[in-house]
């Protein structure tokens, strides 16, 4: 099944940001189901940057433990796509 519209949004700021974040890295180079260490190059210091950007871009906290899990760009997209959609408590 194609993505929609708003799945499709989200995977092309996940790439823009991944590509503004880490270092020698295009947007051109990153598919939805690039592995973010064995495709990308993703080592453990850019991980921390990109979650750190990725909490500052959508205002969100990803807690160590799934940020860990998330080793594609589609499932970043997917985590996002249930934090923004359905935030956790706390004070705005």
């Amino acid at each position: 099944m194609p993505p929609t519209t708003d799945e499709r949004q989200l995977l092309d700021e996940v790439r823009d940001l991944l590509a503004a974040t880490v270092e020698d890295l295009t947007v051109e180079e990153i598919g939805p189901d690039s592995s973010l260490q064995d495709d990308l190059g993703v080592d453990s210091l850019a991980r921390l940057e990109l979650v750190a950007a990725i909490e500052d871009r959508w205002q969100i906290e990803v807690p160590q433990e799934q940020a860990e899990r998330l080793t594609t760009v589609r499932q970043i997209a997917a985590h996002l796509a249930e934090a923004v959609a359905a935030p956790t408590g706390g004070t705005a």
